[in-house]
Parts: C-alpha cells; structure tokens; sequence
C-alpha cells in the first residue's frame, strides 16, 4: 500500500512510488506538527471536491483541497489531499477521520510531512472538474469543411495510395483488375497557352 508522503511527493507529475508501509499511524510521535495538509485515501465514487469541502468544513477553514484525477479521462483516482488554515485542525481531522466508515469504505487519513509536500500539489486546486468532451472536439475536427487546398491534398494523398495498393497486387501475382481511383475523379480543366 503506498504511504501518503510518497503519493504527495510524486502526486503532481502523476507517478506513484511504492512504499513499504502505510505511513505513521494517527497519533504517533513521527507525525510534523507544523503541516497543515492531510491525505485522504480510498475515497468513494461520488465524494468530490463540492462534498470533501462541505465535509472537512466541520473541523476547520479549508483552504485548498485538489482530488486526484486521471488526466486523460477525468476520472478521480479515489485520493486527495487537503489543506487547513491551521496545523492543530488537520492533526484533529486526520485523527478524527482515519479508519472512518463512509459509503462502504474506509478512509485512510493521514497528516503530510511539511517536507513531503509538493510545491505543484495543489495546481489546479479548488477549481471544480469539468470533463473535456474529448469525442465531440474530435468529432468536429474530423467534420469541418475544407479549403479547396486541403480537399486537393487529400485527393492527392488517396490517388497515390491507390497506385501504391495497385503494384502491391501486381507485386503479390495476383491477377486483379479494378477501375483506379483517378478515373473516378472530375476532370479538372487545363489551362493551355499557346504562342
């Protein structure tokens, strides 16, 4: 299982160091003092960044708080971190909340090292998640109209990759006739200039 120090010292360039234990458990002598951000663990599906605000508002004044997303398909990687106004109420959340049942899991809190911390772990925090429609911006790349200049180009592109098919299939001995994909092309005009 990966500790909290490593997720928070890797978190914002999104690999994951194992680690040979959970970390220090709630209450041990081990723990800095002076850190004011928590790691939340083996968060459910639906407790985001609206529902972990409203929740840890209870202890204290929530600054910042980011939950950890795929960045390809937006999906939460069901961990995030969270940052007090003061040390004494994350030590109090963390304690309060570590081994707390909520939905059919339980939470794995812990306070992060001032040293272990990340100075990009909190990029893009408090900004609630939109998902990028990624298949519509594609759709409509692929579907939008085109100059006379990129229609030709395609034309062109298609026209020597049917030649190329053509001397595959005389290459292979295959005796195959088809009607080539220029002589389905308009004509177009061609400008003369005589003397």
């Amino acid at each position: 299982m990966r500790s909290a120090n490593a997720i928070a010292a890797n978190a914002s360039d999104g690999t994951q160091a194992e680690h040979s234990g959970r970390g220090e458990e709630p209450g041990s002598s081990g723990r800095d003092e002076a850190s004011r951000v928590i790691y939340i663990g083996q968060l459910p599906h639906g407790f985001y960044e609206e529902q972990l605000k409203g929740f840890f508002d209870q202890f204290g004044l929530v600054t910042r708080l980011r939950v950890s997303r795929n960045k390809k398909t937006g999906k939460a990687k069901h961990y995030a971190f969270v940052e007090f106004q003061s040390p004494e109420v994350a030590t109090i959340a963390a304690d309060a909340m570590d081994n707390y049942m909520m939905f059919k899991q339980k939470l794995r809190v812990n306070v992060v090292k001032s040293a272990d911390i990340h100075p990009l772990l909190f990029k893009g925090a408090n900004k609630k998640f939109h998902a990028i429609p990624r298949q519509k911006l594609s759709r409509e790349q692929h579907n939008r109209e085109r100059t006379a200049e990129e229609d030709m180009l395609r034309v062109k592109k298609a026209i020597a990759k049917d030649k190329k098919r053509q001397h595959r299939i005389k290459a292979a001995g295959i005796d195959y006739e088809y009607e080539p994909l220029q002589t389905l092309m308009p004509l177009t005009s061609v400008h003369k200039k005589f003397k």
